[in-house]
């Protein structure tokens, strides 16, 4: 078999690497271009193939994009390419594996080493034993979720979700007036993902201006969540609020999908945070449910850091995919 590459595209740039299968999956030769460097996917593709020393005929290619990765033309988020589909398949002699890059993160947990699991809270993780089902959340951009499912024969696969753009819950009369503010200030629905991402925490430091009556610039969330770190009052709350929104937000998504075996973060941001999730806000969101609270508190919740993780997560389900041929 032609050895495996696979790629991510996040917008401004892709990344590529061959995927070498042994004992533990490994990634070489990993590249990162920028997209505007090339007019199309392919003509990046056929750079790295090049340079790389690989034929593309019969090339099994696994392909995490940003954005929805359904139908034979693709629209990539913040890139001017797209995808298509029939395309890759003639160029390829077969059909490319493409899967949201969400939905990849979630992939790469399947081979992902226990030891690099940080629990939140005293509840230690849940190995990835078979029948278990567990939720992966992220935030960037944007609020990821996906589901990972490890089947009765020990193999994984993952559910991709759309679960960030559901409609944000208010808990309390803060929340309440947020939400006023937030569906004035965006003109009808407010999804979680306005709360739930870097614009979100920016979104609530902004709220929080206006509520004191001051005027200003917010900040852009890295630096909202290193002020809290470091005690401001604003960004404390600011972070407090994120906080309570995310574990609401885990909390139902547990509840809807029967995810009770456990909960990954993932997320630059959230490795950020995660001093400020240690704290009472996260975990009170979370298992805020009414007669669910003694059920949800027994779930283990861990942030998971994973080095490449789009690009491991795309050659885990691409060998999956193989091994199904």
């Amino acid at each position: 078999m032609t050895t495996p590459v696979v790629c991510v595209i996040d917008g401004d740039n892709v990344a590529f690497a061959i995927v070498r299968e042994g004992a533990e999956l490994r990634l070489d030769s990993v590249r990162q271009f920028k997209t505007t460097e090339f007019p199309t996917f392919t003509d990046a593709l056929q750079t790295y193939t090049r340079a790389s020393q690989i034929e593309t005929g019969d090339l099994p290619l696994g392909l995490a994009v940003a954005g929805v990765a359904r139908g034979d033309v693709i629209s990539l988020a913040n890139c001017r390419w797209y995808i298509s589909v029939s395309g890759l398949r003639s160029y390829l002699g077969h059909d490319p594996l493409i899967l949201n890059d969400f939905a990849a993160t979630a992939w790469s947990l399947a081979s992902l080493d226990p030891r690099k699991l940080k629990p939140l809270g005293l509840l230690p993780p849940r190995a990835l034993a078979p029948g278990r089902i567990f939720l992966v959340i992220g935030t960037g951009s944007g609020l990821g979720m996906a589901m990972l499912v490890i089947r009765a024969d020990g193999s994984a696969v993952v559910l991709e979700s759309e679960g960030g753009h559901s409609s944000f819950a208010p808990q309390s009369e803060r929340d309440d007036r947020l939400l006023a503010s937030l569906r004035k200030k965006l003109g009808g629905h407010v999804s979680c993902e306005r709360l739930i991402s870097n614009q979100g925490l920016q979104n609530i430091h902004s709220w929080l201006i206006e509520q004191g009556g001051r005027f200003g610039s917010t900040p852009p969330a890295d630096q909202i969540v290193s002020a809290a770190l470091r005690g401001d009052p604003m960004a404390k709350e600011a972070a407090d609020i994120f906080a309570g929104a995310l574990g609401s937000f885990a909390g139902s998504a547990v509840l809807t999908a029967g995810a009770w075996d456990g909960v990954f973060l993932v997320g630059t941001m959230l490795r950020q945070m995660l001093p400020l999730l240690e704290g009472a806000a996260f975990r009170n969101g979370f298992a805020a449910k009414g007669r669910m609270r003694k059920a949800l508190e027994k779930v283990p919740i861990s942030f998971a850091d994973s080095d490449n993780a789009g690009l491991a997560g795309a050659a885990t389900a691409l060998l999956a995919k193989e091994k199904q041929l």
